[in-house]
């Protein structure tokens, strides 16, 4: 009987009080929630682009992100990269880009990714600012996710290919 009787408050202990044909415990039985202040906080920005570009090139971008947070950043969460006719960066922007983030990143550090992408020549020629979307599939639990958008997007214009050198130099 002491045996079995151990065996049993063992098995409450482990199951949080919830004991066969009871309701169990009052919380949602899951795991706890973390203190929101113990969390990693990322944050868009700045993206390095140069002014003008021909279509048809490839354009080399320097993508800025930084963890305000108090908790480290796992790498896999997703960046997108997009160009937009107005500063206002969202969903409805075109993609030029979207990759994985490949390594930790601290609480309190800043990383850079070097990108290289051919912009398509059906793009509309003009002004665009490059901006950015951070952790877009929600890999990662942040202290405010409200701030993954880059706030001041870098503007760039989108000149016509340039004419094929005529060999007459």
């Amino acid at each position: 009987m002491r045996i079995e009787r151990r065996w049993r408050l063992g098995l409450v202990a482990l199951l949080g009080g919830c004991v066969a044909g009871s309701e169990g415990p009052t919380d949602s039985g899951g795991p706890r929630e973390p203190d929101p202040g113990l969390r990693a906080d990322l944050f868009a920005g700045p993206i390095a682009v140069p002014d003008e570009i021909p279509i048809d090139s490839i354009l080399e971008m320097m993508i800025g992100v930084r963890n305000g947070g108090t908790r480290q950043a796992e790498p896999g969460w997703v960046v997108r990269v997009v160009l937009s006719r107005d500063q206002i960066i969202d969903s409805a922007d075109i993609e030029i880009d979207h990759f994985s983030a490949p390594r930790v990143l601290s609480p309190g550090a800043q990383d850079d990714y070097l990108r290289h992408k051919k912009l398509r020549g059906s793009t509309p020629l003009g002004l665009y600012y490059v901006g950015s979307m951070l952790d877009v599939t929600g890999a990662v639990r942040e202290a405010n996710e409200g701030n993954n958008t880059l706030q001041f997007p870098s503007p760039i214009v989108l000149l016509s290919k340039s004419a094929p050198p005529t060999g007459d130099e």
